[in-house]
């Protein structure tokens, strides 16, 4: 992405808005200089130096991207939620259920009903593995390593490299502007310290940008909740380390990244409880380490005009050792797993006629994938497994004045199971400015992952592949640019739904298949600038998970939950936040037997800007203590005050 600086005097009169195009602009006063006159007469009371300023002009948005919810975080909107990691930032927005015990551990995680054992999570492009199913470390990447979140609801071809059939959340490693440096230092309850360090520089080979980090919670609370017994620690310790590079070129760039990250954590594990059942437990000496290597090559090359042709290479290794548990003997967590991706896609773009709002768009190319885990003491004395899937696809966009479409067909080729052809069609119509109507609908087939099948606790070498059909309903209005509305329903019919379910006779957990899961939902998501110094937003999701079968509720999945945020800048470097995230009670188990109650919880943020350079912080987590757990048996972390620095350098 090419950098200009240029210097802005402005006449202080109304002037035409100019829209740049898809390149970054860097407004200095050192540069260029560049006058914009109204009127005949010059006034020099009239002129005015702007400050620097910074514009990124519009990416090109693809008609998929466009019909449907649009959840995107940029580094100042993660900035302005306050939040450390993925794990609390993600809570209340739409379509994504979190389950959560303490502040280390892995995050239930399930979108539009569903899970994902491979690329529920995506880092630039690279489908990341889940610690076991339907649970996935989302502590381990910390915001200030990101650039953007963007959750892309329900099955969406694999432009992200996901085949999830709810969704993904898709993470865009952090790239700093040459010469801009920070230093974030975070303290608080729990004996929590975050510290992460950061910069960007160019020379001759690019653009390079390198972020290190290193968390500490010295006092965290058990994973096993107080109802077992628990009364120990769980300390958590992580180093993380971020190197992205890329690098312009005549017709393309390449853009490579790669991410490391070693944590250790104390582990409870399962045990025998008074009630002579098993169930999570605290273990005093249970520990697990966790290494993640995340690595990826991504380039586009302009073959002609009506050609771009843009690749992919990646490389992900999650590796788990470690020891948890009592019953029958202490269990082994051992599992290491890795992927192996290519992605080669060319888009032709085609004018109609005349009228430059009459596009087509004609996308091919192919994605391959090759999955290998080991177990050295998995259970079923299955050492490893290897499985590969090829997907040759076609995609096809149209927009034709105030009308849009998308179809796009792939056919999976797996090593395993044989050809599978999913396919997704949508379409959307612009009926009044600022107002978009869309109406899809598809089908999704997902293996399950490796590391489902062998996870030496939770893992199921039989499970079977997962598929899905259904569609979806929506309309977005923007009156203006700081307010907007949307409103979404959609209909998801599931056959052997890939779930970790509960027996609460014995209250240990496996992978295993839903046969059946019906799934209806309707989302509301709105935002509004009351004033410059006042904004409220609104996420609010009615999910409605049934076997239609038994007419059983789909166990982990609340029909109601939501949040609500205001934001009011007290004066000007004093801004705050105040957020309420609700969840209702859900069932646990598939039978419908236990069930946990709903769970309110009040966050806080107050922002001192006291520089340009220097911003003082103080966050409040669940200020109103509610300890209802997300996952039976487990712990939930209480009130918890956080106070930080961040220095621009």
């Amino acid at each position: 992405m090419k950098v200009y600086r240029l210097k802005l005097l402005m006449f202080y009169k109304p002037i035409v808005k100019y829209q740049f195009p898809e390149t970054s602009l860097k407004l200095r006063p050192a540069g260029l200089m560049l006058m914009l006159c109204y009127g005949s007469n010059i006034l020099a009371e009239d002129v005015i130096q702007l400050p620097d300023l910074e514009i990124k002009g519009a990416k090109t948005v693809q008609v998929s991207e466009q019909l449907g919810f649009r959840s995107e975080l940029n580094q100042a909107m993660l900035a302005e939620t306050g939040k450390a990691d993925l794990s609390v930032a993600l809570r209340g927005i739409n379509s994504v259920n979190i389950s959560q015990s303490n502040a280390s551990t892995p995050t239930g995680l399930t979108m539009r009903g569903a899970g994902g054992g491979l690329g529920l999570v995506t880092l630039d492009g690279v489908p990341l593995f889940n610690s076991f199913t339907g649970y996935f470390p989302l502590s381990h990447y910390p915001l200030d390593m990101l650039e953007q979140v963007n959750i892309a609801q329900g099955s969406r071809g694999i432009d992200n490299g996901s085949r999830t059939l709810g969704g993904s959340i898709n993470l865009t490693s952090r790239d700093l502007h040459p010469g801009k440096r920070f230093l974030h230092t975070e303290g608080g309850s729990y004996g929590t310290l975050r510290n992460h360090l950061g910069g960007g520089f160019s020379n001759i080979l690019g653009h390079w940008t390198l972020v290190v980090g290193r968390t500490d919670i010295f006092e965290g609370i058990s994973q096993a909740g107080p109802q077992t017994g628990a009364t120990e620690r769980d300390n958590f310790h992580m180093n993380n380390a971020l190197l992205h590079w890329n690098r312009d070129f005549d017709r393309g760039y390449l853009d490579s990244s790669v991410y490391f990250m070693n944590a250790q954590e104390q582990s409870d594990g399962p045990g025998m409880l008074p009630n002579r059942k098993v169930d999570w437990q605290d273990d005093p000496n249970g520990w697990v380490n966790h290494e993640n290597w995340v690595a990826q090559l991504h380039g586009s090359y302009q073959v002609t005009d009506k050609w771009q042709s843009t690749f992919r290479l990646g490389f992900t290794q999650n590796q788990e050792t470690g020891r948890v548990g009592t019953v029958p003997v202490r269990s082994s967590a051992d599992l290491t797993s890795q992927l192996w991706l290519g992605h080669w896609e060319n888009s032709h773009p085609f004018q109609i006629d005349s009228n430059m709002s009459h596009q087509l768009k004609l996308v091919w190319g192919v994605d391959a994938q090759q999955q290998h885990a080991n177990s050295p003491e998995n259970r079923y004395h299955l050492n490893a497994w290897t499985t590969t899937v090829v997907s040759p696809l076609a995609r096809l966009e149209l927009e034709w004045g105030n009308w849009l479409a998308n179809s796009e067909v792939r056919i999976d080729h797996y090593d395993e199971f044989g050809d599978h052809a999913v396919f997704n069609l949508g379409g959307g119509w612009r009926f009044h400015p600022g107002m978009l109507l869309w109406l899809k609908g598809g089908t999704g087939y997902r293996a399950p992952a490796v590391n489902e099948r062998l996870h030496p606790l939770f893992g199921n070498p039989t499970i079977q592949p997962e598929r899905n059909s259904g569609g979806e309903i929506g309309w977005r209005w923007q009156p203006r640019s700081s307010s907007e509305i949307s409103v979404a329903a959609y209909l998801q019919h599931y056959a052997n739904l890939i779930v970790l379910q509960r027996d609460p006779q014995v209250g240990i957990s496996k992978t295993g298949n839903y046969p059946v899961a019906r799934v209806w939902s309707t989302e509301l998501q709105a935002n509004h600038a009351w004033n410059d110094a006042w904004r409220s937003g609104l996420n609010y999701t009615f999910m409605e998970a049934t076997n239609p079968e038994n007419g059983l509720q789909v166990a982990m999945r609340p029909k109601h939950q939501g949040l609500f945020w205001n934001e009011w800048r007290l004066w000007e470097p004093l801004k705050m936040r105040l957020e309420l995230t609700f969840r209702d009670g859900y069932w646990t188990d598939p039978n419908n037997t236990t069930r946990l109650s709903s769970a309110p919880r009040l966050n806080a943020q107050l922002n001192y800007q006291a520089t340009a350079n220097l911003r003082l912080y103080v966050r409040g987590e669940n200020l109103n203590d509610e300890r209802t757990p997300d996952i039976q048996n487990f712990n939930f972390i209480g009130a918890s005050v956080y106070a930080g620095v961040f220095v621009n350098l």
